[in-house]
């Protein structure tokens, strides 16, 4: 917009003009620079730079489980970051990937505080370089960055180290950190080594088991030594192929931590109708919880019956028309008698919310369901997600539900 007959938009600072662009795809951001001489050097004031290609088919990967976009990526970088950008002095995030870092030999990025690299395929020494030349770096994601076999950071505040399935060892300067994430195997007991500080101050812990059901002794231990890491928790996610997986082996978590701190838990997986070892995870882990205030299961689909799995399915038609509703109104809710029946006190007094989301209504599903909401007599609010599927019986799910709950002023909403 002209001002007084003049370009009003070219006279602001280059920090007002780098904040704009900031707005803006990068690519779209660097061709500012061609509009005018005046423009040339405003990239450089840009806050906010994503390098990511844009994600695959457009699915609804919430309902579908654990489905991520990304997935779809295998193939080599297709671009090299630009040189100019590694000595950004404005840049605060940095989203880079699949791509080619080719860092030169100095680094300075003194602002910046948030970095993403997913699918980057330098040497683990290069990114290692990148990470070292941020003085300020609070927020750091790694994904699939299969080149690095080892890492050191400090000042982070969060953490997340997804599919790096080459990563040995990780030095981390806790005294900061606040969040920590990882998804991969069970990892080794000296995979994360902190300084400075315990990692039992971090207060939001996720963890996600992506590979085949653990069913070793040996890695289940590995996976109880882990979580004693992350003891003073106060929201607690576990992801498994199988809700609750391992949790219920007595020998391998004999020695499962106390969350004395733990107020938010989430478990997600599959949860079939063949299980019944889900009690006995449960309640022994709720056993440790004695604080815990809010609970999520978060069920993942089971594959269709003609062997798809619907986490891959793409055209929701099809799931329409083979529902992932598993619904049985015959169906005998019986929880399982001796340990996996025993009520844990958390749930007896503290437990005030409870969320179950794509649930699909099989016998095992219903019966924790009941366990649950049958015993927990302090609950404010239930709130969750039915799996697609015919509305009567979302309908029937929904009352049946309802029937279950102790407090009948609690606030019921399911979509």
């Amino acid at each position: 917009m002209a001002v007084s007959g003049g370009d009003g938009l070219s006279k602001l600072s280059d920090g007002v003009l780098g904040h704009i662009l900031s707005f803006l795809p990068a690519k779209e951001a660097a061709r500012a620079e061609v509009l005018s001489s005046r423009w040339r050097h405003t990239f450089a004031a840009v806050h906010t730079v994503s390098l990511v290609e844009p994600d695959g088919p457009v699915v609804d990967y919430e309902e579908l489980g654990r489905y991520s976009p990304r997935n779809y990526y295998d193939g080599p970088p297709v671009h090299t970051v630009p040189r100019g950008l590694f000595s950004c002095a404005a840049l605060r995030s940095l989203l880079i990937g699949p791509c080619l870092l080719a860092p030169p030999a100095a680094i300075s990025l003194p602002s910046l505080e948030t970095l993403l690299l997913a699918h980057v395929s330098d040497p683990g020494s290069d990114v290692q370089r990148l990470i070292s030349g941020c003085p300020r770096l609070a927020d750091l994601t790694l994904e699939a960055c299969d080149t690095v076999t080892a890492l050191s950071v400090a000042g982070l505040r969060r953490l997340a180290l997804r599919c790096c399935h080459h990563l040995d060892t990780v030095a981390v300067d806790a005294s900061e950190l606040q969040a920590f994430e990882y998804r991969g195997a069970v990892p080794n007991n000296s995979y994360l080594v902190a300084h400075g500080g315990s990692l039992k101050t971090v207060a939001y812990c996720k963890i996600d088991i992506c590979c085949e059901e653990v069913t070793s002794s040996s890695e289940l231990a590995k996976l109880n030594a882990f979580l004693h890491l992350f003891a003073g928790a106060k929201h607690l996610h576990l992801e498994s192929a199988r809700l609750g997986s391992g949790l219920d082996n007595t020998n391998a978590f004999a020695t499962l931590p106390v969350f004395p701190t733990l107020r938010h838990l989430e478990l997600r997986g599959c949860l079939p109708d063949d299980n019944t070892a889900i009690f006995a995870a449960l309640t022994r882990l709720l056993e440790r919880a004695p604080n815990l205030e809010a609970l999520s299961l978060v069920f993942h689909p089971e594959p269709l019956d003609d062997g798809n799995d619907a986490r891959l399915t793409y055209y929701k038609e099809e799931i329409y028309d083979r529902h992932l509703l598993r619904y049985n109104r015959h169906s005998v809710l019986a929880v399982p008698t001796g340990g996996g029946a025993m009520v844990p006190s958390c749930l007896r007094s503290h437990v005030r919310e409870i969320n179950l989301v794509h649930y699909q209504g099989g016998t095992a599903q219903r019966t924790l369901a009941m366990f649950l909401l049958r015993n927990a007599p302090a609950i404010r609010e239930l709130g969750g997600e039915l799996a697609m599927g015919p509305l009567w019986i979302q309908e029937e799910l929904v009352r049946e539900i309802e029937g279950w709950v102790m407090n009948k002023s609690a606030i019921v909403n399911f979509g």
